[in-house]
């Protein structure tokens, strides 16, 4: 029988949850030297699963590192920053211990087998990463200046290679937005959406490509701009403003009002993607709510946001939230889809979602429900241990057993703890 979530709250305790998550992390860090000599140190979203480095998994885990090892939190963003291609992009994956798996190879977003890192994007968190890493990096002062050529570097190849008139990023597949098969695409792609057949021939039109954005947009390619996406290059803006870049925080206002004018839905408060002909596609997802993360975002849509979906117990205040798509939607699989589909982003709760929420609760004036969000999530990965993503209403586990960014529960725990009434 499921333990109700508000007395597995007050159960869970602080110091508890950060030796486990410190025991997590351990066991999940890497490092070595590769043969041209570039030394690394990341920690793998699962050993069995995910044993490369991711670049969003990472910006999350240093954040939870930085609880407990702020030497590890610099070590896994400043291993990101040598990922860097010489045109500045930093790819969704770094194969750092050898060529990808050839089992795969065909599925990755590689150019080439010996490609050591995708061609293409996640949502780019790396900068917000390096000021939170920073902020807690007390006893090394020097590394708040010292990623800022990589993170220009990289948001310069954004601008040059992603960015559309207004600022926003443009995604030329649905995994780029971190939801690989999320329904939020379904309506376009149809039977190419991931990880359904047709998708292996969107890969091979955009591998063709080179994944270029520009060269697929103009060859009448699949593309789509992304609320998730877009709340990380705003999260990313700002975080560049806490690291002392000039002029970054009215870029931060500038990509906060450019999401707001193009992806809001004021008749039904939340953002939705914008498909190739610029239409509204109107799945209501997870990626929908985590504009609440944005400190610049109106008053008026925070709260609309929250109190109008996130909270709104039919449709994402679910037992264990925050399910991946509205429980409203005929979309909604609340358990695992299972092999080998695995379309797992299409209603299961993943613990990380909750940092994108807890902030936005907090600036709605809904301090307790940001305290109980963030307890619930903490009491489940203490109970589950930390596992890829739940099911909604109890809280099962399914996926990778050893899931490093569900760490992150410390981080928003503590946030959530702090916060002001």
């Amino acid at each position: 029988m499921t333990a109700s979530p508000s007395r597995e709250r007050q159960a869970v305790d602080a110091g508890r949850l950060r030796d486990a998550a410190a025991r997590l992390l351990r066991a999940n860090w890497r490092e070595g030297r590769t043969p041209s000599g570039t030394e690394y140190g990341y920690t793998c979203p699962d050993p069995v699963k995910y044993p490369d480095q991711f670049l969003w998994d990472s910006c999350l885990h240093a954040v939870a590192w930085s609880h407990i090892d702020p030497s590890r939190a610099r070590r896994e963003l400043r291993t990101l920053a040598a990922a860097q291609r010489p045109d500045g992009l930093i790819g969704h994956t770094m194969f750092w211990r050898g060529r990808v798996r050839l089992a795969r190879a065909f599925s990755y977003n590689l150019i080439r087998r010996s490609d050591r890192t995708t061609a293409t994007i996640q949502p780019p968190l790396l900068a917000w990463a390096w000021a939170e890493v920073a902020d807690r990096s007390t006893d090394d002062p020097a590394f708040r200046a010292e990623g800022l050529p990589a993170l220009r570097r990289y948001h310069a190849w954004l601008d040059r290679e992603r960015a559309d008139g207004d600022g926003l990023l443009g995604i030329l597949q649905p995994d780029e937005s971190g939801l690989d098969a999320t329904p939020a695409y379904d309506a376009p792609l149809g039977w190419r959406a991931h990880p359904l057949p047709g998708f292996l021939l969107l890969l091979r039109f955009n591998r063709r490509r080179g994944f270029s954005y520009r060269r697929v947009v103009a060859d009448g390619g699949f593309h789509a701009t992304d609320p998730l996406v877009n709340t990380a290059w705003a999260l990313a803006w700002e975080g560049m403003a806490r690291l002392g870049e000039p002029g970054a925080g009215e870029r931060a206002g500038h990509v906060t009002a450019a999401l707001v004018a193009r992806l809001w839905d004021p008749e039904r408060a939340i953002f939705h993607p914008r498909g190739p002909a610029g239409e509204r596609l109107t799945v209501a997802t997870w990626a929908g709510l985590t504009p609440l993360a944005l400190p610049r975002l109106p008053e008026e849509v925070t709260r609309r946001l929250a109190e109008e979906q996130l909270l709104d117990p039919r449709r994402f205040w679910l037992p264990f939230p925050v399910p991946s798509v509205s429980a409203q939607e005929p979309s909604f699989r609340p358990g695992d889809a299972g092999f080998p589909l695995r379309r797992y982003w299409r209603g299961p709760s993943w613990p990380f979602a909750t940092r994108f929420a807890v902030d936005g609760l907090v600036r709605a004036g809904r301090v307790d429900e940001a305290r109980d969000l963030a307890g619930r999530t903490a009491a489940l990965v203490l109970r589950e241990g930390f596992r890829e993503y739940h099911h909604p209403y109890t809280g099962r586990a399914f996926g990778a057993r050893s899931f490093g960014v569900s760490a992150i529960a410390l981080d928003c725990l503590l946030r959530s703890e702090g916060a002001s009434p």
